[in-house]
């Protein structure tokens, strides 16, 4: 889910760079919410594609998301 991914990111540094799939597509989802400042890579090297995702911050509007979540198990 987005907004365990949002406390997770919560809970780190930022600003931190990501590479694992799943993580890249939770940090798109939460950046077309609005609720974090990021942007992704894309490079290609000899036909070998990769991405990156850069969390940059967590804007006022994912505060306020995360305000309203319940807490962590």
């Amino acid at each position: 889910m987005c907004i365990e991914f949002l406390q997770q990111l919560s809970n780190g540094k930022a600003p931190c760079t990501l590479t694992e799939p799943e993580e890249i597509n939770n940090l798109l989802v939460l950046r077309a919410a609005g609720y974090v400042a990021a942007f992704t890579l894309r490079s290609s090297q000899k036909g070998e594609s990769r991405e990156w995702g850069r969390f940059l911050a967590i804007t006022p509007e994912g505060r306020a998301a995360l305000a309203q979540s319940p807490p962590e198990a």
